[in-house]
């Protein structure tokens, strides 16, 4: 999980990874979990914030592919750690394998749920962003051609 990928210096390739994300997210509680919503703790990371909070070095949150969260009810009240644990194993890690692990308390934090995608769709979203801005220049120069007639 932990693979030696570089974070992508492309903004729009963070906010792509971010969207898939949080897409995911939304479809995995809609379906699994209706009666529960995540209190996101953590999501994109500064490399600068990452070694502040002891982050492992090459950490998903980088890259904009993961988030921390507890769990709340739908009142917002934030669900007790040992709810949580059971919640997460009877739903979250069955449904989300591989990518997720539950964090007990620590000395300065509750509990969180960590949950992340594929470094893979990195790549994609590299790929969707650069198109996207090769878009968005074609369109800029064809409409200020259009314009400068």
């Amino acid at each position: 999980m932990d693979q030696a990928i570089p974070a992508p210096v492309n903004p729009l390739t963070l906010q792509i990874n971010l969207a898939v994300l949080r897409y995911v997210r939304g479809n995995f509680f809609s379906k699994y979990l209706p009666t529960f919503r995540p209190v996101v703790t953590s999501d994109l990371r500064s490399q600068e914030h990452n070694e502040a909070i002891g982050g492992a070095k090459n950490s998903a949150h980088l890259h904009g592919l993961a988030e921390d969260f507890q769990l709340s009810y739908l009142t917002g009240a934030v669900i007790p750690e040992a709810q949580a644990r059971a919640v997460y194993d009877q739903f979250i890690a069955p449904n989300w394998p591989g990518f997720s692990e539950f964090e007990g308390a620590g000395k300065n934090e509750g509990y969180h749920v960590h949950v992340n995608l594929s470094r893979e769709i990195s790549t994609y979203s590299s790929i969707f962003s650069l198109v996207g801005l090769g878009v968005l220049g074609y369109t800029i120069v064809s409409n200020w051609s259009r314009i400068s007639k």
